[in-house]
């Protein structure tokens, strides 16, 4: 081979190295072999098409069909023109110029007695992002506190590890406000194209939320199973996390001690304590697979499973014209449907036919006493459209008598409620939120647990 030759392999070999080390930034494993294998592919077809190109390279460096999406997202990037990716690099070095100097400015606002508080960038990001007048509010709060007294001599810098508890206390309040469920970071890379894959994945994520499930097509569903699973997963960790105000002693609870006594002055004569929550609820989800119903009912049925790690004794029923216990009947890999029809085949039953709750309601009462107590989020999925309405109600009013909440999440738009009579009938009995999308589910849970 001669030195030409020489010089081309190498820099195909340096840009598949780095290709793949970009793949592994976003996620992707890809092993030395693979590459290998890439490197024989391209080989053998060439540079000239670039659909062959991203063909023989998502044929050997993605295994998994989950990473499609995150695949072709650093293939466009990677292999843009010099201009483009230039743009992107005076893009990413501008947002970290903003970055850093909001950063100073939070570190000369947000003082105690002159000395920088200790809280992470993320609340320093949350406080940037506030309204002036909020701000405003927070820098007079630390101002008083530096100039406050503690039984008529003035507070010293022993006071500060107080103030930062409060300061933190009111920042993540004001990220939940502010609806930012990911946590707002830095810049992060100073790569360019690393900067555009991650701002492409995060757009094609937001996008996919808002979207109704019936809209999603069987080819984006890998992916949107897997963010149904970082979600729940999230979901599940800020549960863990949660405390709730306890009358009897347990931890002390210091943002609230503090916000007692502000009125003397700072000193901790009342205190507040808290301690973990007790008896999470057991969650029976009770799914409508009427035609129209199988695809929302899909989604939310692996959402509230990712749950499964923090919230015990789920058990799952479908109902069509009867009740069908799903509990137990799930196998790795199998989506709800293959699970419907193979409880079906069991039961002797076909799919199809209409929606009865009526009957379900009565059935879940008299074979599954056990499953509605005082501990049970009795979650309905459903569009509401079912037989014998009028004593499908009072049987539902019957059942939130004895379960600690009835949840029902209703595919039709919120808008629509008021023209469908079915769905005034239930709503005594009931708290009803509108869900077709991931994003409404996410807040939906997140208010629950």
């Amino acid at each position: 081979m001669d030195s030409n030759n020489d010089y081309r392999v190498s820099e195909l070999d340096r840009h598949l190295v780095e290709f793949a080390q970009l793949l592994r930034t976003v996620g992707l494993k890809v092993s030395p072999s693979e590459i290998s294998d890439a490197t024989q592919g391209i080989s053998m077809i060439g540079l000239v098409d670039r659909d062959k190109v991203e063909g023989v390279l998502q044929a050997t460096l993605v295994k998994d069909i989950q990473h499609i999406a995150a695949f072709k997202e650093a293939f466009r990037s990677y292999f843009a023109t010099l201009e483009q990716k230039e743009a992107w690099q005076k893009d990413v070095a501008q947002k970290a110029t903003q970055w850093n100097e909001q950063m100073e400015s939070t570190r000369q606002d947000l003082r105690f007695q002159e000395n920088e508080l200790d809280i992470s960038e993320e609340q320093r990001a949350v406080y940037a992002s506030l309204p002036e007048k909020d701000k405003q509010r927070l820098r007079d709060f630390l101002e008083k506190s530096s100039k406050g007294t503690r039984g008529g001599a003035p507070v010293d810098h022993s006071y500060q590890p107080m103030v930062e508890r409060v300061l933190r206390g009111s920042l993540e309040y004001w990220r939940k406000r502010l609806n930012e469920d990911e946590p707002i970071l830095a810049p992060g890379s100073m790569d360019g194209v690393l900067s555009e894959v991650q701002r492409a994945l995060r757009e094609r994520e937001v996008e996919v939320l808002s979207r109704d499930l019936k809209k999603i097509s069987p080819e984006e569903w890998p992916e949107v199973v897997r963010l149904i699973r970082r979600l729940s997963q999230r979901l599940a960790s800020q549960v863990t996390r949660r405390y709730r105000q306890a009358r009897r002693r347990g931890g002390l609870d210091m943002r609230a001690t503090l916000r007692r006594n502000l009125r003397y002055g700072g000193v901790l004569v009342e205190r507040s304590y808290r301690s973990r929550r007790k008896g999470r609820p057991r969650i029976v989800l009770l799914c409508d697979i009427s035609g129209s119903m199988l695809k929302y009912t899909e989604f939310i049925w692996q959402f509230v499973y990712g749950l499964s790690t923090v919230v015990s004794g789920i058990k799952t029923f479908a109902f069509g014209e009867e009740l069908i216990p799903l509990s137990g009947k799930f196998r790795k890999g199998q989506t709800f449907e293959a699970m419907v029809k193979d409880a079906l085949l069991l039961t002797g039953k076909e799919w199809g036919g209409g929606t009865n709750l009526a009957k379900s309601l009565e059935s879940l009462q008299s074979k599954f006493p056990d499953a509605l107590s005082k501990q049970t989020l009795l979650l309905i999925v459903s569009d509401a459209q079912t037989l014998e309405v009028e004593r499908a109600a009072a049987l539902l009013g019957g059942v939130s008598r004895h379960v600690r909440q009835v949840l029902w999440l209703n595919t039709l738009p919120e808008r629509r409620w008021l023209e469908t009579p079915h769905v005034k009938v239930f709503l005594p009995f009931c708290q009803m939120y509108e869900c077709y999308t991931l994003g409404h589910l996410t807040q939906i849970l997140n208010k629950q647990f």
